[in-house]
């Protein structure tokens, strides 16, 4: 059969698309190979930008000055009643409270967080001047109200500047290690009889720090960078478009009547109040148990012959770290999940192995305990920070910050359990394995897939998006070039891959007679 000009130009378009697509397919293979590793590689970099570096080590100091005082509380045994950490929560809770007003008066983010570091920044240089003076007392007071501040705007800033693409948690645990780190180093280098050492310390850090939030905003004064917005694309033409604190009929409003969509009662208050309850009783009441320290403490002695006394502080915070690489691969559910079921078999190994007299056979267990407990850890600060709404999200987290707080003076004034240990570490070791079962029932139950905050949000109001059908294979869904009227019985299908069909013009002899015959026996 001859062909005609046109046929012939069309024929050889079809062959050129098909080994297209072809090429496209050999090399998608190896773009999957090397794609996993450059997301990771591009997520560590977008970290390691200034305004987000100095955030992660404005944590560091915060951390710091926590470890001088649970050094000062559990080791020196200062247990008296002062209010350091009433004034601290009081501080963090009024901080949130004029935030969300004034996010309220402007109906958008206009991200304030480094002036509001600089105070804090501020209240512990002054925390650090009256420890060189040997006034610890008033030194906790200026410290507990700068690391409050600190904790607050600093892990709203971690979350807000994260992009869509997965990476928040793994920035929110990443900001976690850093506090961590901090706490364990203040707690191994604090001395209540060297209290001006301490303080040259803290004052050369808050000192720095100071210098670099004055060089991040003079950079940002030059155009050099804008830490004032986030790398999330929907959430920055929302605040925009003052359209980011919307109330649940206005967002809803957008969705009704398409058909993609689903409209289903919201569920945000339940996910952020029951979660963010059982996830922040969980994170701290082991960490700062005053029998699961002191039992540390001597099967450390009794192990390795030195009294390290930071060694509980320094595994939560490799913990801590070790939760930031995981959630650049894992989702959170999933290390939540792993890492709640190793924990809960460890703590009844712990309760197995306890000897009285042989504290040591329970070092190793005791070990992985805490580190796990720190890999647990940022899930609370992830779940408060993403399923809160936008208008209280640093509302949220000051509340739990509190919270934090007054579970760790509740264990300060524990009574002594040195003569008795067993009883008490049985009660403390139960709550703990009752929380943490029923932290893990919550995350694989509630916990939304991380993506932007704009997709969270809908979820949680109960905006779910409809699967869509299979992508159309037909002649004019998938040849747009060749846009002519032609029956299916003129094309040929080639089959590229599993999901995807090329229909060919024109189409072989051999192929054309078998069409016509299967149509004559139909006839």
């Amino acid at each position: 059969m001859f062909l005609t000009a046109q046929q012939r130009q069309l024929q050889a378009v079809n062959c050129s698309w098909h080994r297209f697509h072809l090429k496209v397919n050999s090399q998608h293979s190896q773009i999957d190979e090397h794609s996993m590793a450059d997301t990771i590689w591009q997520g560590l970099r977008i970290m390691l930008q200034l305004p987000d570096l100095l955030v992660f080590c404005c944590l560091w100091g915060s951390g710091l000055s926590l470890g001088y005082y649970l050094k000062s509380a559990f080791v020196y045994d200062n247990l008296w009643p002062h209010w350091y950490a009433l004034v601290g929560g009081f501080m963090a809770l009024f901080l949130a409270l004029g935030w969300t007003l004034r996010k309220r008066g402007k109906q958008r983010y206009s991200y304030d967080h480094y002036y509001i570091i600089f105070y804090g920044l501020l209240c512990s240089l002054l925390g650090s001047c009256f420890m060189l003076s040997k006034q610890l007392a008033v030194s906790y007071y200026f410290s507990f109200v700068g690391l409050s501040v600190i904790c607050v705007a600093s892990f709203s800033y971690v979350s807000l500047r994260s992009e869509a693409s997965g990476l928040r948690p793994a920035r929110i645990a990443f900001g976690n290690a850093c506090h961590a780190s901090g706490l364990a180093a203040g707690f191994a280098i604090f001395n209540e009889f060297e209290p001006q050492r301490c303080g040259f310390i803290s004052l050369a850090v808050n000192l720095l720090l100071l210098l670099f939030v004055c060089i991040n905003e003079l950079l940002q004064h030059l155009g050099t960078h804008n830490y004032k917005q986030s790398r999330d694309l929907v959430f920055n033409l929302l605040n925009e478009e003052r359209l980011v604190f919307l109330p649940r009929p206005a967002v809803l409003a957008q969705f009704v009547g398409r058909p993609d969509y689903q409209l289903l009662p919201s569920r945000q208050w339940l996910v952020l109040l029951s979660g963010g309850l059982v996830l922040l009783l969980q994170r701290c009441c082991l960490l700062h148990s005053p029998v699961h320290l002191q039992l540390m403490w001597s099967a450390t002695t009794g192990f390795v012959e030195r009294s390290h006394l930071y060694t509980p502080f320094a595994l939560y915070a490799a913990g801590c770290g070790l939760s930031a690489l995981l959630l650049l691969r894992y989702t959170p559910k999933l290390v939540y999940l792993l890492f709640g079921v190793i924990q809960i078999t460890l703590v009844v190994a712990l309760l197995c192995i306890y000897n009285d007299e042989q504290p040591e056979h329970s070092f190793l267990f005791l070990c992985l305990i805490y580190a796990s407990a720190g890999v647990l850890s940022s899930q609370a600060l992830h779940w408060l920070l993403e399923c809160s709404p936008f208008l209280y999200a640093e509302l949220s987290l000051a509340v739990g910050f509190v919270l934090q707080l007054a579970v760790m003076e509740g264990c300060k004034y524990e009574l002594n359990v040195e003569d008795d240990v067993w009883p008490a570490l049985l009660a403390s070791s139960l709550t703990y394995l009752c929380l943490t079962l029923l932290a893990i029932v919550l995350v694989v139950w509630l916990q939304p897939r991380t993506a932007s905050l704009v997709d969270v949000r809908n979820r949680l109001l109960g905006i779910r998006r409809l699967n869509l059908p299979a992508a159309q294979t037909q002649f004019w869904h998938t040849n747009h070039f060749l846009a002519h009227d032609k029956q299916p019985h003129e094309l040929q299908s080639v089959q590229l891959d599993k999901s995807r069909v090329f229909q060919q013009y024109p189409i072989s002899d051999s192929t054309a007679n078998a069409n016509v015959n299967a149509k004559a026996d139909k006839l």
